[in-house]
């Protein structure tokens, strides 16, 4: 008669895939729970985030928003100008040009801007106007004060065209010039400033600001 018994072999076979499976669904649970745990942090971590922005925010004071308006305002104002005479000559990225604006100006607050449109700190004279200020050059590794003529233009956008040729013609020296890193360099290179770090002050700014997004601007919309 045939055995119809379940052999050692068989009766062993179920007790381990049984097993298995327990381990399978243990594992899948324990990842589950990892998951599920990093995804909780990740939300709080934005949310703790978001709320030190809000509280950061509603924590400013009047003056400080004025002051947030109007850099922005001054901003957009040298950036659209300087958008469009890169589109025209394609010498000195906006972002280059924006950036010198903030640091030589304060940020438009300079007496020499406010009386000259001057926002570089551009000397000599235009088209015979010119203004004498005290300004700050570095000698042998010292600073001193000295007065210098500097030029007068009737209005921002003939200052930012005057700016352009200069930096094109003396400094920069080089047409497509797309890198703001290597265009400050080159005016550091060529003495656009005394200042030994005015190269990193100006990337510096650029960076912080965002302020190569006006280079793309320029770029993409030609």
């Amino acid at each position: 008669m045939k055995n119809n018994q379940p052999t050692r072999k068989e009766r062993g076979a179920k007790p381990k895939r049984h097993g298995q499976l327990i381990a399978i669904l243990i594992v899948i649970v324990i990842l589950a729970v990892l998951v599920f745990g990093f995804a909780i942090r990740k939300i709080s971590t934005r949310l703790e985030n978001s709320q030190q922005s809000s509280q950061s925010s509603s924590s400013l004071t009047s003056e400080q928003i004025q002051q947030i308006k109007q850099r922005r305002a001054f901003v957009n104002q040298v950036a659209a100008s300087s958008i469009k005479v890169y589109q025209n000559d394609y010498h000195v990225l906006p972002s280059i040009v924006t950036a010198q604006a903030i640091l030589e100006s304060d940020w438009g607050n300079s007496k020499l801007y406010k009386v000259a449109n001057n926002p570089f700190g551009i000397k000599g004279s235009y088209k015979g106007q010119s203004i004498s200020y005290d300004t700050t050059e570095y000698e042998n590794g010292k600073n001193i004060t000295v007065v210098a003529k500097f030029r007068k233009y009737p209005n921002l956008e003939a200052a930012i065209k005057d700016h352009d040729e200069s930096i094109k013609t003396h400094f920069i020296k080089q047409t497509n010039v797309t890198s703001y890193v290597k265009a400050a360099n080159l005016l550091q290179k060529n003495v656009y400033a005394t200042d030994p770090q005015y190269a990193s002050k100006l990337i510096s700014v650029i960076e912080e600001y965002n302020l190569e997004r006006f280079d793309l601007q320029a770029l993409n919309n030609n």
